[in-house]
């Protein structure tokens, strides 16, 4: 009997994770369908700027959802990362400082993605370890 109900607690903790994950994939793609025009808004800026996008930018801007975060990630790398560190080593500084001084308000989507990435990640993580865990045992 008490078997019988570690054996329920657990399907019911791991249907719970499982549906948290897959709502964090949801949340992950109306993120992306929201964030489309700051995204282009971003990009006319910085074409207005330096004439041309940074090569990353346009070669996945048509790759949809799931190249949406290789898109993102040079303005994503730019705003979060410093001048002249590892990850923008190759990076130029002009467009760097460029994409750190934009407003608040114009940046925000990549945080807000940051953000939803890295929890759907997190919670996809946690519902395999938990199956791991429940499949020892």
């Amino acid at each position: 009997m008490e078997n019988e109900f570690f054996s329920d607690a657990n399907e019911m903790v791991m249907a719970t994770l499982v549906a948290i994950a897959l709502l964090s994939t949801l949340l992950c793609f109306i993120q992306y369908l929201m964030s489309n025009r700051n995204f282009i808004e971003i990009c006319d800026l910085f074409k207005k700027e330096f004439k041309l996008l940074p090569t990353q930018v346009t070669l996945y801007q048509n790759g949809g959802f799931f190249f949406s975060f290789m898109r993102d990630s040079f303005y994503i790398i730019a705003l979060i990362a410093k001048e002249n560190g590892y990850y923008t080593r190759n990076m130029n500084n002009d467009e760097i400082r460029f994409i750190k001084n934009l407003p608040s308000k114009k940046t925000q989507w990549i945080k807000t993605k940051v953000i939803i990435t890295i929890f759907s990640f997190i919670s996809y993580v946690i519902a395999f370890i938990f199956y791991l865990i429940v499949i020892k045992t």
